[in-house]
């Protein structure tokens, strides 16, 4: 099962207190995130923020809490503007929860989530044919909407203005990756055998992603191809070979495609019940990664239920304001070629590695195709989920998906946002791959992923992760490899990940697969990739 990790915000010693007067920060301060006595982090706190202040402490700084539920923390006295007494007939004021400011890079724990006073108690459960709720008003609490999902996906505020690292906690779904603007979290919870339903149906997949540390879009997957083994029975899974790949039977099928029409069928009524009629929407520019289905509106937030035949179903949740914004693409992309060149890191060791790539865990689908395409479509800005990426290179259920078919889906998209997709010859050169990770552009390698290349790199990477002599390293340990057996491309292991880094010094090349962390940065070399490249072995977005 997974673990929740508590954290509590560090509590200042008080010495003389005040009375419950209020404050306005007027500079931007830090409060501390402390796990097991030991502080782990910090959240960043705007000035404008209304404060409370509690106390004081020895060292004559405020001690303050923004919303009388929240543990207090300390603060510069000369950080808090302070409100004039109150006049004695006058009711205190309550500060509104407002939503705290991006946790400090490199933390990337949670922040303890405030707790929202309770919602009025109300007869109203459901609102059928409330033709008010399109516009995006309807009188439904958070809490009413909460509990219908079956997760506590919303605060009294709006989820949108929320730090994505609370919100992750709340729900208590593992961080998959982070980087300078970006932060993933996923989590599949039969995994660990857990069930998670969510508008009465079963939830495969989770997925919550931030960008600039405030909550940008949440994901629920129902039934897909993706995950076709879930409806094994147990005497199919049984005959399952690890060293194969899955062998769909037609019983399996049958049980995914059923699944799929039940779980349409019960999330819509469940929407239905909850905020009334739906009205048709179509996220996506293009025919080939569109989704067309079924959309809510509430307050300032988007319900999208898509389930094209046989793929998957799917609850996308967005802001109203990003979902109805045509360019949202083209601007991401713009910005993110911006920052490109900043992505780059030049190591003392002679690595020169792309740092800031989201990581997409695939899971136990065969989606090596679209999960590695999701990664370096998000690296540009273009946030795109690999189940749509699946139906786009018609990946088979379980997964087989053709690198030519998702590239020929995907060029239309990529144009339209001001980019290309071209392949490239390689042969296995680092000179090859030089000038585009130099320029911050990752590369999308195919080749054959066999058992004996993996185990040589994981083996390897034992010995990497802590050489002290990188001359010795370069000179001794790597050629002495090339006494091994030469490396045969054995088409079964077909695969493709992402190069991101070279070492000019060592002759070694490195790469990333769509497995999770452990895979984030191996190193094999360029011997190894002459040995395992496939025809038309890479692609790069410019």
């Amino acid at each position: 099962m997974k673990k929740t990790l508590l954290l509590a915000l560090a509590v200042i010693p008080s010495v003389t207190a005040q009375a419950a007067s209020q404050g306005t920060l007027i500079k931007e301060t830090k409060m501390d995130l402390i796990a097991d006595g030991h502080v782990i982090g910090f959240a960043k706190i705007p000035s404008g923020t209304r404060v409370m202040i509690v106390t004081t402490n020895s060292l004559g700084e405020l001690v303050v809490k923004r919303t009388q539920t929240e543990t207090s923390f300390a603060v510069p006295s000369e950080s808090v503007s302070l409100d004039a007494p109150p006049q004695p007939t006058t009711p205190p004021v309550t500060s509104p929860p407002l939503s705290p400011a991006a946790l400090a890079a490199g933390s990337g724990k949670p922040a303890p989530a405030t707790t929202s006073p309770p919602a009025t108690p109300t007869s109203v459960t459901t609102n059928p044919k409330n033709t008010s709720l399109n516009s995006g008003t309807t009188s439904l609490s958070a809490e009413e909407v909460n509990k219908a999902l079956g997760i506590p996906l919303f605060d009294s505020r709006s989820l949108w203005e929320e730090n994505d690292a609370m919100v992750a906690g709340r729900l208590d779904w593992p961080r998959e990756s982070s980087t300078s603007y970006e932060t993933g979290y996923r989590w599949y919870p039969y995994t660990d055998n857990s069930a998670i339903t969510v508008l009465g149906s079963r939830a495969l997949g989770l997925f919550l992603q931030g960008l600039n540390n405030k909550v940008a879009k949440v994901s629920v997957l129902f039934a897909n191809k993706g995950d076709v083994a879930f409806y094994s029975s147990a005497q199919e899974a049984a005959r399952q070979k690890s060293d194969q790949p899955l062998n769909v039977t037609d019983a399996m099928l049958k049980g995914c495609q059923d699944a799929m029409r039940h779980d349409k069928a019960a999330v819509e009524s469940a929407l239905k019940n909850l905020f009334g009629d739906s009205k048709p929407a179509r996220k996506g520019r293009f025919a080939s990664t569109a989704e067309a289905g079924q959309r809510w509106d509430w307050n300032g937030t988007t319900f999208l239920l898509v389930g094209p035949p046989n793929e998957y179903v799917t609850l996308r949740i967005l802001p109203t304001s990003s979902f109805d914004d045509a360019d949202a693409d083209r601007k991401a992309f713009a910005s993110a070629k911006a920052m490109l060149s900043q992505r780059v890191k030049h190591k003392e060791n002679g690595d020169v590695i792309i740092t800031d790539l989201p990581m997409v865990d695939q899971g136990r689908k065969g989606y090596c195709v679209p999960a590695t395409f999701e990664r370096v479509l998000r690296y540009y800005g273009l946030s795109e989920d690999m189940n749509i990426l699946a139906m786009a290179g018609q990946t088979g259920a379980g997964g087989g998906t053709s690198v030519q078919a998702i590239q020929a889906a995907t060029y239309a998209m990529i144009r339209d946002a001001g980019g290309t997709i071209t392949q490239k010859n390689f042969s296995g050169s680092i000179q090859e791959i030089k000038p585009l990770i130099d320029a911050g552009k990752p590369i999308l390698f195919t080749h054959f992923s066999t058992p004996e290349f993996n185990n040589r790199v994981n083996e390897r990477m034992t010995h990497r992760v802590a050489v002290a002599n990188w001359d010795d390293w370069a000179t001794r340990f790597l050629p002495s490899l090339k006494k091994t057996a030469p490396l045969k491309p054995e088409p079964e292991w077909g695969h493709i990940c992402l190069i991101i880094g070279y070492n000019e010094k060592t002759r070694e090349i490195a790469i990333s697969d769509s497995w999770g962390r452990a895979a984030k940065e191996r190193w094999m070399t360029e011997e190894e990739a002459k040995q395992i490249k496939a025809s038309g072995a890479l692609s790069v977005i410019e």
